[in-house]
């Protein structure tokens, strides 16, 4: 069963950034497999690294789009992309230290940020970017 089921409610009506999102659910997801079966411990170390990459990659498409597209909120919207990357970066670390009780919280906290981003702050910039021409 999954965390979180990708659906239309959290498109934000950009192709490009939408196949994004359903990739990063597509992750999340993936944890909570492994975690349900008792493989988190062997998937978390990568799985925590490719979320890394991820949502580097992501942000770095969608701050690209919202800056040719000149978005009016654009800082502020790097400033949530940045505080994201730096808390899944301290999750990286406590992981790599040894914690073994991660990928709980990690998982929660995930679905929740991603939940909320994708249906509050992203939706924002959705019909902006639509109007100047980003499909």
């Amino acid at each position: 069963m999954a965390l979180l089921t990708w659906s239309t409610q959290y498109s934000v009506g950009v192709k490009a950034i939408d196949k994004q999102h359903e990739g990063l659910v597509n992750s999340l997801n993936d944890l909570h497999a492994a975690m349900i079966s008792g493989q988190a411990k062997i998937v978390t170390g990568p799985l925590l690294h490719k979320l890394v990459a991820y949502t580097r990659d992501h942000f770095a498409a969608e701050e690209g789009m919202m800056s040719a597209a000149r978005f009016p909120k654009l800082a502020e919207h790097k400033l949530l992309h940045r505080n994201l990357t730096e808390q899944v970066e301290e999750f990286v670390a406590r992981f790599e230290d040894g914690e073994s009780t991660l990928s709980v919280p990690l998982m929660n906290f995930l679905r929740d940020w991603l939940t909320t981003h994708m249906l509050k702050e992203d939706k924002e910039y959705g019909p902006f970017l639509n109007r100047h021409g980003i499909q």
